[in-house]
Parts: C-alpha cells; structure tokens; sequence
C-alpha cells in the first residue's frame, strides 16, 4: 500500500516538526547563563511556536473549506500517526548526543546549529513531496519550505552581524 498524504496531514506534520523543534530550544535556553544567548535561543522557540500556530489555522480553515481530515488507518501506522512522520526530520527536531548544546557554545554556533536545522528540514519537506497526495498537498509543501528557507535567511543574516 503506498502513503500518500492529504493537505491535512501535511499541516499536522509541519505543526509536530515546529512543536518539537520549539520544545528544543526552550530546552537549550536553560543550559546559558549569558542573557543574551537564553534570549537568542527564546527567540528562536518562539519562531517556532508562531509558525506552529499559522500551520494550525490553515489545517483548520482546509478542514472547514474542505471537510477532509486527516486518515485514519489501522493497517498504516505511519499515515495515522503524523508524529511519526514529523520524527523524520531528523536533528532539526530532537537533541542527539551529538546535537545537544552543552550551554558553552557562543552566538555564532547556536545560529549556525539553528541554519543547520532549518536546512534540514527543508530536505526533509522536498522528500515529503514523493508523498503529496494531490497538487494541493504539494503547494502547502513548497509553502512550508519558502518559510523555512526564509527563516535560514534570516539567519544566515544574523550570522554577518557583529
């Protein structure tokens, strides 16, 4: 059986990859005792949170225009459960022995971590694409990664700050 996803489920990702990757840096923040590094970091997981709150107001208003939700199927797991999807983003989402801050990284490794995830996740998204159900689907997908390629921007800005 092949898995394809709806515009629903899609959104129902993009909200699970953003709700972890905010949870991460809420996480990190506590680990800096410089203010202006927990503050950074802060800034970062509200980003995140905001982008969660837009990716559930369109699954909202999709569900609302279109009456579809997402699948629910007993013999497909991955289709039923969108955390699993969203736990395929990899790094950008969780802190791996390797991806944990240890609370003595300076500005520019935290923004650099930051563009590293965000790459990330676009690569993840352009692979979600194979399973876009319908032209829609892939629209809220190209939609997802032009966020996510203009939160890395900004980023990449941040790091030629002084």
């Amino acid at each position: 059986m092949e898995t394809k996803f709806n515009v629903f489920e899609i959104l129902q990702i993009a909200e699970q990859v953003e709700h972890k990757t905010a949870k991460f840096y809420l996480k990190a923040a506590e680990l800096f005792a410089d203010a202006d590094l927990r503050d950074l970091l802060y800034r970062l997981a509200t980003w995140k949170a905001k982008h969660e709150k837009i990716w559930a107001r369109m699954r909202k208003r999709f569900s609302e225009k279109t009456g579809e939700f997402g699948t629910f199927d007993p013999d497909n797991y991955v289709l039923s459960n969108p955390q699993v999807m969203s736990g395929l983003a990899g790094s950008s989402t969780k802190a791996g022995v390797i991806d944990r801050f240890t609370g003595k990284e300076t500005r520019r490794q935290i923004v650099k971590d930051a563009i590293r995830r965000s790459n990330e996740v676009v690569i993840f998204y352009g692979g979600l694409k194979d399973f876009a159900r319908d032209p829609a689907s892939e629209d809220t997908i190209d939609r997802i990664i032009r966020e996510e390629n203009r939160q890395a921007q900004f980023l990449l800005d941040e790091l030629k700050r002084p």
